[in-house]
């Protein structure tokens, strides 16, 4: 593949370069020349910007640069640059404005570094360029880092390094490993699941041991004879069931309460017996002679009275009885009257405020229509206009008028500035008249709104006159029904008393006639209970109150025998619950431990692969590193520190220390160079470059410093671009920095572009770059301006010739 080279350069308005300047480029050696301030910088830098989209030493200098580099006299501007690589030719291109630079067609990324890099040395980086790779080498993405790189082509192994570096801390793999914090805090939460889990297990040992020792001393007390352990709860708990004693007790509950009946059927027969001796029936006709008394009084009457409430009353259920049903009429009636009265009084309310409300609107329409017409006759404009003649006042300094210039006493006696004046208060007045209307109209609206809002809602529910006068028809019925009830209230209530006296009366002769038991046959029952219970019959002259205690005593012993022995029971069967569920509660606990077991060593298993894996990821780690450390050092002392070597020792013979990279013994995987001299005789090393070589030599090691970074790299771009490269070097250093440049350009086929400001330098410098065969080329290009003309470029080619004078000698 063809090197690309570069052809021509076309800038407009560029910095320090006023106008249009066309500069052929298409030579393998280019000398620019030009006094201070004519443009040389300028010229370089826009082979810069349009190679690369931005002038690296500018933004060095100043971020905001971009907006400076537009000339000062210019609106617009523009960089072309031609290059071609064997036929084919490409096309580099930036616009200018008073914003800053666009750039339309560059470098990729990747050779627009190596331009910045490697090709091109601004005069202002020349006294940094030792500096700047001594402060930055620490840093990977620092120029000596890039260099080192693209030097050794460690891409592959800083790859590898990079990402096996987050192994070194387990912080950093948590974050990057997938599954790696995952089956950590599973670990850490499978260990706090079995550490509760065990603990939960031995807490139900021993509540298991403690209901068994328990069932065996209720067992020991109800005497089975089956051993209690946990295989033998069955048989346990098939023991404990048997109904012997229950039954017993069922049987005993049912005898006591047979006692209990006896005892109440003697009591009822003896109280029954004092009953009877007392009980008087005569006179029990009386009460119900009286009560007919007043049904034929009052009947008919109360009859009339209810069907009438009822009428009035159909979904009300009256109670029937009298007293109860006048109190409950007159409750229900009060009610009615009180809702149709004010029902009536509501309808005769609305239709009055009907009235009412609609004169009401009809005033606040007719108000509104009035304030409309005011509105109408009134300028909207009043305040406007007054304003501006207020404002025009101030321009009336006689009697003519300053909008038409007229003599206003051609009209008028009386002066312009006080008709003018009078015309101001007579619109200002009516400005504020109309404001006042507006907002009068305003209310005037909102009362309007509020009076038809109120009519609807009244006409909606006026009641019509046929309505109300129903409405009051049956208000007068309820009225009237009751004044009755209230007037027959009493009797009702007398004849409640009456009717009550008349059924009391009645049920007492039933009861009466109903008690006569002896009290014999209670005595026989009860010595036959007596025998079937095992006890002694009554004996001749042993009482009710004797006997029967003597007959509870002995059931109440049996039961409270049997009670203690039923309570066991229970409790064994409790105590055997209790095992069983605590029982399966272990086994469950047992299944969850086992399956958090597995899930623990599984987890456990896994981080120790990863731990291994994670120490053989450290170990290759630390095996990169000493490789990338060998080949650093190799490479730093080998190569570039002797090819610095050379070219500083062919540019300054005389000087004795020559600069150089220190490379520590230590791990690289942080560069860490030290800029340092050495003598050419050996021993120690010496200071840095800026404590002992001179300013000249100063300048020599960072220009060979440069060219040997330039030559250490695969060439990217056939291109070496130096601006004033020369400073502080005496003629021996210019002169041998000349043959340096020759043997780039002859030997290593850069193309060589370099600036220069002094005359005899650059005639220097044309006379030992000439061409020297057939296919060699030089360009100069002088560059000039004025202060009041554009910037010229005035191009010179010179081809090979052959020497003939010396041939003819011969």
């Amino acid at each position: 593949m063809s090197d690309l080279i570069l052809k021509s350069l076309d800038i407009k308005n560029f910095r320090s370069i006023r106008g249009q300047v066309y500069a052929p480029l298409d030579a393998k050696v280019v000398i620019v020349h030009g006094e201070n301030g004519a443009g040389k910088t300028s010229l370089l830098s826009a082979i810069e910007l349009a190679l690369t989209g931005r002038v690296q030493s500018l933004e060095r200098a100043d971020p905001g640069y971009e907006k400076q580099l537009l000339h000062r006299s210019a609106t617009e501007g523009s960089i072309l640059l031609k290059a071609f690589a064997g036929t084919s030719e490409q096309r580099f291109e930036a616009v200018l404005n008073a914003v800053g630079a666009q750039s339309i067609a560059a470098l990729d990324e990747h050779r627009a570094t190596f331009f910045r890099e490697r090709a091109f040395l601004p005069q202002s980086l020349l006294g940094q360029l030792l500096q700047i790779y001594q402060d930055a080498g620490h840093d990977a993405a620092s120029p000596l880092a890039q260099f080192v790189g693209n030097l050794l082509g460690l891409d592959q192994l800083d790859a590898l390094e990079a990402g096996l570096k987050p192994l070194a801390d387990v912080r950093n793999v948590r974050k990057n490993v997938d599954g790696w914090l995952a089956a950590e805090n599973e670990k850490s939460r499978v260990d706090l699941r079995l550490s509760d889990q065990r603990k939960t297990r031995d807490a139900l040992n021993e509540q298991v041991r403690s209901a068994l020792s328990e069932l065996a001393m209720l067992c020991t007390a109800l005497a089975p004879s089956v051993g209690v352990r946990e295989e033998t709860l069955d048989e346990v708990a098939a023991a404990l069931s048997e109904s012997s004693d229950s039954e017993a007790f069922a049987r005993l509950t049912d005898q006591q309460r047979r006692l209990a009946s006896i005892r109440r059927e003697i009591d009822a027969a003896r109280s029954a017996a004092v009953s009877n001796a007392g009980l008087a029936p005569a006179g029990s006709d009386e009460p119900s002679r009286v009560f007919a008394l007043w049904e034929a009084e009052y009947g008919e009457r109360v009859s009339a009275l209810r069907s009438r409430v009822e009428g009035l009353l159909p979904d009300v259920s009256l109670p029937s009885d009298l007293e109860q049903f006048a109190e409950a009429a007159l409750t229900r009636l009060r009610t009615e009257q009180k809702q149709f009265s004010d029902r009536a009084s509501q309808a005769r309310a609305d239709i009055a405020r009907h009235a009412v409300a609609q004169d009401e609107r009809d005033v606040a329409q007719r108000q509104r229509g009035t304030i409309d017409q005011e509105v109408a006759r009134l300028s909207s404009t009043a305040g406007s206009l007054g304003s501006a003649l207020a404002e025009l006042t101030s321009f009336i300094t006689d009697e003519i008028c300053p909008v038409c210039d007229r003599d206003f006493t051609e009209v008028s006696k009386v002066p312009l500035h006080e008709h003018v004046h009078g015309k101001v208060r007579t619109l200002s007045a009516s400005a504020e008249r109309l404001l006042i209307l507006g907002r009068t109209r305003s209310e005037v609206q909102v009362t309007l709104e509020r009076l038809d809002r109120e009519i609807e809602s009244i006409a909606a529910r006026r009641l019509e006159e046929e309505a109300l006068a129903e409405l009051d028809r049956s208000l007068a019925s309820i009225e009237a029904l009751i004044n009755e009830l209230e007037a027959v209230i009493e009797a009702l209530r007398e004849g409640g008393r009456l009717r009550a006296a008349d059924v009391a009366a009645r049920r007492a002769v039933s009861e009466a006639q109903s008690r006569h038991v002896s009290l014999a046959a209670a005595r026989d029952t009860l010595s036959e209970f007596a025998l079937s219970i095992g006890a002694p019959a009554l004996e001749e002259g042993e009482s009710f109150d004797a006997a029967a205690p003597r007959l509870y005593a002995l059931l109440a012993a049996q039961a409270t025998r049997f009670e203690e022995r039923l309570s066991m029971r229970r409790k064994g069967t409790d105590h055997i619950a209790t095992i069983r569920a605590a029982v399966t509660r272990r086994q469950e606990a047992d299944a969850r431990i086992s399956a958090d077991f597995a899930s623990w060593q599984r987890a456990e298993q896994a981080l120790e692969r990863a731990q291994a894996l994670r120490d053989q990821g450290n170990a290759i780690r630390s095996a990169v590193d000493r490789v990338r450390s060998a080949i650093i050092r190799r490479e730093f002392n080998d190569r570039l520190n002797c090819l610095w070597r050379d070219l500083f020792v062919r540019l300054a013979p005389g000087e004795p220390f020559v600069p150089a990279f220190r490379i520590p013994e230590s791990s690289t995987q942080r560069l860490q160079p030290k800029l340092i001299t050495e003598h050419r005789d050996g021993g120690d090393a010496g200071g840095t470059p800026g404590a002992m070589l001179s300013a000249g030599n100063l300048n020599t090691a960072a220009l060979t410093l440069f060219i040997a970074l330039h030559l250490s790299v695969p060439k990217e771009l056939p291109w070496l671009i130096l601006d004033d490269p020369v400073q502080s070097m005496d003629d021996v250093h210019i002169a041998h920095f000349a043959a340096l440049l020759r043997t780039l350009s002859k030997e290593h086929s850069r193309q060589v572009m370099i600036a220069v400001h002094d005359r005899q330098l650059f005639e220097y410098l044309r006379l030992e770059l000439s061409p020297a065969f057939p296919q060699d080329s030089l360009l100069t290009l002088e560059l000039s301006r004025g202060p009041r003309r554009d910037s010229v470029c005035i191009s010179k080619r010179f081809s090979f010739k052959e020497e003939t004078a010396l041939l003819f000698a011969a």
